[in-house]
């Protein structure tokens, strides 16, 4: 119980940093993102790149039935959303693709999970803006 709620907290700080990031279109520090990239490569058993060559339904079937399920969706589709952020103006399909199986999983998340997140919403919503 005690790794379990420890293990939410940590899914939680780092989706808090990343959707501050998104919505206030700014960089996170090179130093810190591979802190927190670390981090999510440890919770999500698969590191940043490799999670980016997977669609939304191949990451909510790999993830389906773990007791983090929900903070795991949430936390891939954020980290595919940053990917998307960063990645050069030069490969448009791979970023636009890593964009909508972000937005995709997110959406996937508000629709199904068993709480509600208004922060989680309005993301959403000024990400389909953009």
């Amino acid at each position: 119980m005690i790794k379990q709620d420890y293990l939410l907290r940590m899914i939680q700080e780092i989706i808090a940093l990343i959707v501050q990031a998104l919505l206030n279109k700014r960089k996170i520090d090179k130093s810190h993102w591979t802190e927190y990239d670390n981090l999510t490569t440890q919770l999500l058993g698969l590191p940043s790149n490799d999670l980016s060559q997977l669609d939304a339904d191949a990451i909510i079937a790999r993830y389906r039935g773990d007791a983090d399920s929900w903070g795991k969706y949430e936390l891939a589709a954020l980290t595919l959303l940053k990917l998307s952020d960063d990645m050069a103006n030069d490969s448009l399909v791979e970023k636009s693709r890593t964009r909508q199986n972000g937005i995709a999983l997110l959406e996937y998340v508000q629709a199904h999970s068993p709480t509600f997140s208004l922060q989680r919403l309005q993301l959403i919503e000024a990400l389909k803006r953009d």
